[in-house]
């Protein structure tokens, strides 16, 4: 990491604790934490991940922390460019590495179909702009049994061999200090192309299911806006806009 970088200049290293996630906001709300700040878990018993799911890691194995970023240019209708940015990232950091990584929506990172990382992001609003924003992110580095998990994988796993873990998080905060930075002087073009080039199901069909009707359709991603909402154009030709929690693929 070089002198200048201000993302992990102030790193908190854990053992172990729940969720990186929780001890970041609670630190926040007791006291001011730099823009930048990290926390790092080497083990992280209660992650958390979309949808409520929890995100479960061996011990020592992965990458596991949070990242705090003061986000008060981002409005609430464009929180997902932050979503965006930190997907293109990890995407970015992972592909040195290995071919074939996708950027699943809303941010899932998948390599042939298997959950490499997930991202979690909690912000604070203030006045209809975002405030702060909390980013917890997961990698699976060196971890090789997924058992309890068998849609995941490792670069370990599929590289057959250990990485550096401290190499790999180094370079990745790096990654999002850039990126951080373009987001903030507004090249938000170059970010949604990123995006939307390395989506899965942009532009190809895809099968999903819409959750309330358990209706199975097929369809293209066309679209994701700056709130997240994702627009698919279906095979009976019907453009349909979806939020999170009202569609998911299906594998």
């Amino acid at each position: 990491m070089n002198n200048e970088q201000f993302i992990g200049s102030n790193l908190i290293e854990l053992d172990s604790i729940g969720s990186t996630n929780n001890y970041l906001s609670k630190l926040a709300n007791e006291t001011f934490v730099e823009n930048g700040s990290v926390i790092l878990a080497h083990n992280q018993t209660n992650g958390k991940g979309q949808r409520g799911n929890g995100w479960e890691s061996e011990s020592g194995k992965n990458l596991t922390f949070s990242v705090l970023l003061q986000t008060e240019f981002l409005k609430i209708s464009q929180n997902f460019l932050l979503s965006m940015m930190v997907c293109n990232s990890v995407h970015e950091l992972l592909s040195q590495y290995i071919d074939k990584v996708e950027i699943k929506w809303p941010n899932d990172i998948l390599v042939d179909d298997k959950k490499i990382a997930g991202i979690l992001i909690e912000n604070s609003i203030v006045n209809q702009h975002l405030h702060q924003s909390i980013i917890g992110i997961g990698v699976n580095l060196n971890q090789r049994d997924f058992s309890t998990a068998p849609q995941a994988a490792s670069l370990a796993l599929l590289l057959k061999k250990e990485l550096n873990k401290k190499e790999v998080f180094t370079k990745l905060l790096t990654i999002i200090e850039r990126n951080y930075l373009e987001l903030k002087q507004g090249l938000w073009f170059r970010i949604n192309s990123y995006y939307l080039n390395h989506l899965l199901g942009y532009k190809t069909e895809q099968n999903y299911q819409i959750i309330k009707t358990k209706e199975q359709v097929t369809g293209r991603i066309t679209e994701v806006e700056h709130n997240g909402f994702v627009r698919i154009m279906t095979s009976d030709r019907r453009s349909q806009l979806f939020e999170m929690k009202e569609i998911k693929r299906l594998v």
